[in-house]
């Protein structure tokens, strides 16, 4: 057999694992949508993505591997860490520029992905070892911020930690509020564009006072 029919063969072989792991991972996806996390089983997976079960153990090792798969392709900050792997550059200032336009990118993603929301809402009602390894890997990247952001708040009254994460959880709540009832928060319909516009600048108002703040004369 030639080379070429060789590297052929091994192209296709290659290409034909990568769809059938693309297939395995959007079923996942699919079901936690459709029938919440309860539903993601073997066989189901199996049958939404149209593949045989063995591929799951196969490919990711069981369910549980093909679940942290999932979770780290969908979720933002995990998202976010590869973007600077991958650029293979170092953190920028975490300046209030940065922080404003990375928080609304979490909204409007987090608004976006009705996956997102079931991930989150399946994280804080049930106890999950999966879950919980995503959350500490995505701390491992908030903790990086937070330590290049103590150039600017080190030795200062400003809890700059304890401020973003009021920020952050106010994003999710909001979100899920919105989502789940439908209704306004404090008269605001945060589902329109003027209502998350008056968000974002009220996000952007905190976060100017906060490093103001730090400018403050001990």
């Amino acid at each position: 057999m030639s080379s070429t029919k060789k590297n052929s063969r091994y192209v296709a072989k290659v290409y034909d694992k990568e769809r059938t792991k693309a297939k395995l991972i959007n079923a996942v996806g699919k079901i936690l949508v459709k029938e919440g996390f309860q539903s993601i089983r073997v066989n189901k997976v199996a049958e939404v993505a149209g593949v045989a079960k063995k591929a799951i153990y196969e490919y990711f090792g069981g369910l549980n591997g093909l679940i942290q798969t999932y979770l780290e392709q969908i979720d933002f900050w995990k998202i976010e860490q590869r973007k600077l792997e991958l650029e293979k550059k170092p953190l920028p200032e975490i300046s209030k520029d940065f922080m404003v336009e990375l928080l609304k990118d979490d909204f409007n993603y987090f608004f976006k992905s009705t996956e997102m929301q079931k991930i989150v809402l399946w994280g804080i009602s049930e106890k999950n070892k999966i879950i919980r390894a995503l959350t500490d890997e995505r701390e491992k990247l908030g903790q990086q911020m937070l330590q290049k952001a103590d150039e600017i708040f080190n030795d200062t009254r400003v809890d700059y930690p304890a401020t973003i994460a009021i920020l952050v959880s106010a994003i999710y709540y909001t979100v899920l509020h919105v989502k789940s009832n439908g209704s306004t928060m404090c008269g605001i319909d945060m589902s329109s564009t003027e209502g998350k516009e008056r968000l974002f600048k009220a996000m952007e108002r905190l976060l100017d006072l906060t490093y103001k703040y730090a400018d403050v004369d001990l």
